[in-house]
């Protein structure tokens, strides 16, 4: 009996950490850091390169290279170099045909296919202080690089800077899914540092890295992790803002494109375990945190209802009561702080099926994750909603 009451209670401490714990101590703990005022910077503005990795995007291109157009920041302080890997179709075509003398815009044609190889190919030839990594999906807020700027402007130790990103309109889960992971990421920001950026539009300083490890699969969690490990910080902007303009439209959409999007961020967290010694207090329980919130979380659920129903058929009816009390005075705490949290584009409501939904998707999306790591595969250019991927990058079982 004592056995399983101490597993229970177990369960219970890992469920409330992961799921409610750690975000209730990132709000508070924000609460205490100081806070400075974020202003665009008049003179002195970094040089800026900014990498628009694309591989057949003909359909796209044209748009993203409007989009960059709309920016406003100096276009002496400014590069933007398309990094095409090999596509097939017009995308290059399209490209060098519309780029006019003043877009400061070059096409470089890349030898091998693949976000991460096109990225190292094109890093040397950068004259910036600062990258700028967006896709070709993202559509960026006008003023986008100049909130990037300042708010690398603020501390030195600021070395990773990400747009606040959200999916164009459609599904309800993924905007729920959205709204609930940028929070997360706000909170972290607000504490210390966070623990990703998104790929539609980060920035990081030029010397954090020469190149990415060719087997890297997100680029964007890969520059997180090591600014954090290093000792610098990861900001999630609440400035400069980004829009996702592929997002799934149901859910045979939704479901493979986030567990693409969760095998990458478990792959690059499990990535930097070995240098958890390097790593601050605080960066070391973050880490740790995510990764047993993807590898062990979806079981503690399963394995605290299974052993609730034993103990209750035991009659240890407070044991349960007292476990489930617990975890419903945490889930409130959270939704308050939620609540509290206002985003760019404003609140949104959500019906409580979106939300039973979309937490279950999640938990099951994450167990199939740990569940599969072994033997699924996948590159740095894995599919995306919509998109077309270069055949040896697409996601593969290993036996």
């Amino acid at each position: 009996m004592w056995l399983l009451e101490f597993l229970f209670f177990a369960m219970t401490l890992l469920i409330g950490w992961t799921l409610f714990g750690y975000l209730l101590y990132l709000w508070f703990a924000g609460l205490f850091r100081a806070k400075k005022m974020l202003r665009i910077p008049k003179t002195n503005l970094p040089r800026l390169s900014v990498i628009v990795p694309c591989y057949n995007e003909q359909e796209q291109i044209l748009a993203k290279l409007d989009d960059l157009r709309r920016l406003v920041y100096p276009r002496d302080m400014l590069e933007v170099i398309f990094a095409d890997g090999d596509s097939t179709d017009g995308t290059v075509a399209c490209l060098t045909a519309a780029i006019q003398p003043d877009d400061a815009c070059r096409v470089i044609r890349c030898p091998r296919r693949g976000k991460v190889h096109q990225l190292n190919h094109v890093l040397p030839m950068l004259r910036g202080e600062i990258v700028v990594n967006t896709d070709v999906d993202a559509r960026l807020a006008p003023d986008a690089l100049q909130w990037i700027a300042a708010t690398f402007a603020i501390a030195p130790e600021i070395w990773v800077v990400g747009a606040y990103c959200r999916p164009a309109d459609g599904l309800a889960i993924e905007q729920y899914y959205w709204d609930s992971q940028n929070k997360g990421r706000l909170l972290e920001s607000d504490a210390q540092t966070a623990s990703i950026v998104i790929a539609q539009c980060y920035a990081f300083r030029r010397e954090l890295l020469a190149a990415f490890p060719e087997d890297v699969v997100a680029d964007d969690v890969y520059a997180a992790f090591l600014a954090n490990t290093l000792g610098y910080r990861t900001i999630y902007s609440r400035r400069a803002t980004a829009i996702e303009t592929r997002t799934p439209q149901d859910i045979s959409q939704f479901v493979p494109h986030k567990f693409r999007k969760s095998n990458a961020y478990l792959r690059e967290s499990l990535r930097f375990l070995y240098r958890l010694p390097e790593m601050s207090p605080f960066c070391k329980m973050m880490l740790t945190t995510r990764v047993v919130q993807q590898l062990l979380l979806p079981w503690a659920i399963i394995f605290w209802m299974l052993i609730a129903g034993v103990l209750l058929t035991l009659f240890r009816f407070d044991v349960v009561i007292f476990g489930a009390l617990f975890l419903f005075v945490l889930l409130l705490l959270t939704n308050r702080v939620f609540a509290w949290m206002p985003l760019p584009e404003g609140a949104r409501r959500y019906s409580l099926a979106t939300i039973l939904v979309g937490y279950a998707l999640t938990m099951a999306i994450m167990l199939t994750t740990g569940v599969s790591y072994p033997f699924f595969r996948q590159g740095s250019s894995y599919a995306r909603v919509g998109g077309q991927i270069a055949p040896e990058d697409k996601g593969v079982l290993e036996s």
